[in-house]
């Protein structure tokens, strides 16, 4: 009989350790998810800062700039001057091949003449 509250007291002790002990490693697994995340968004926060640095001088070369202004209007608007000649260079595109030996050979769009 004097054993009974004894054990008792033991299995209180290991549930209360198991309890504490789950909740502790919650709190690790926890705080490692927001370490984690904490240095993704550090990184995009660099990636975002150095993005803001090169429109600032962009920005900064268009108002200080006019061959910026010509050059940024050529490469995004597509702009030429007037008696500028357009060349347009494209590349033919062969033939897919067929994706198994039952399946038709796939009709192409546009064929060039051989």
């Amino acid at each position: 009989m004097k054993r009974l509250p004894l054990i008792l007291v033991a299995v209180m002790a290991l549930v209360a350790l198991g309890v504490l002990s789950s909740i502790v490693t919650q709190g690790f697994e926890d705080m490692a998810e927001a370490e984690a995340e904490r240095q993704e968004l550090e990184a995009e926060k660099q990636r975002l800062e150095s993005e803001i640095e090169t429109l600032e001088d962009t920005l900064e070369a268009l108002e200080n700039n006019p061959e910026a202004v010509e050059s940024m209007a050529r490469k995004e608007l597509r702009y030429v001057r007037p008696g500028e000649t357009v060349v347009i260079i494209a590349t033919p595109t062969p033939v897919p091949l067929p994706i198994s030996e039952t399946e038709p050979e796939p009709t192409p769009i546009l064929r060039l003449p051989e």
